[in-house]
C-alpha cells in the first residue's frame, strides 16, 4: 500500500445514538473473523473502540500529540467533511503491533463497549460544555465527538465487513 487511503462515505454509517443498531451489527462479529485491512482481531478492534471512547467520557484524559496546525487539518477532514477515516492512519498514542487484550472474550468486550457508551452519554449530560482532548484532533465538544465516534466505529466495522 502506497499510503493511507481515504474514501468518501458510501456505505451505511454507524450512528452511536442508535445503540440497538450498533449492537445488532456488533453481534455479527465472530471472534475468528479476519480483518479486511489492518492487524486487529475482532476483540482488539472492540477494545480499541473502548479505549478511544474513554478519551471522550472523562475516564482517560489525553494531551495533544501532534502539531497544532496538523491537528486542525485532520480535525477539519474528520469532523467537517463526509470523508471516511483513512485506512492505514496510525494514531501516535498507539504502539507497534497489537496491545494485550484486557477482557476475557469478545462478548465481554462488546458489553464493556455498551457501558462506555452509556458513560459517554452521562459524561456530557453532566458536563455539557466539556471539550475532552483528542490526541490527534484537539479539543472536541459533544457534537464533534459524536461525529468522530460515528466515523471511527464505521471505519472499524468496515474493517471486518460488518457494514
Amino acid at each position: 500500500m502506497d499510503g493511507p487511503r481515504c474514501f468518501y462515505l458510501q456505505n451505511s454509517m454507524i450512528n452511536i445514538r442508535e445503540r440497538h443498531k450498533v449492537f445488532e451489527t456488533s453481534q455479527n462479529l465472530k471472534s475468528n473473523a479476519s480483518p479486511l485491512f489492518g492487524i486487529m482481531t475482532p476483540q482488539h478492534m472492540i477494545e480499541h473502540l473502548i479505549f478511544v471512547l474513554k478519551f471522550s467520557n472523562g475516564k482517560l484524559p489525553q494531551r495533544l500529540m501532534v502539531d497544532e496546525r496538523l491537528s486542525k487539518t485532520i480535525k477539519y477532514y474528520t469532523i467537517d467533511t463526509d470523508r471516511e477515516m483513512s485506512i492505514g492512519f496510525k494514531a501516535p498514542m498507539l504502539g507497534e503491533g497489537l496491545v494485550p487484550l484486557l477482557l476475557p472474550d469478545l462478548n465481554s468486550a462488546i458489553e464493556q463497549l455498551r457501558k462506555e457508551l452509556i458513560d459517554f452519554d452521562f459524561y456530557f449530560k453532566t458536563n455539557p460544555d466539556s471539550k475532552p482532548m483528542s490526541p490527534v484532533l484537539g479539543e472536541l465538544d459533544h457534537r464533534e465527538w459524536i461525529i468522530f465516534h460515528n466515523k471511527h466505529f464505521t471505519h472499524h466495522f468496515n474493517q471486518f465487513g460488518l457494514l
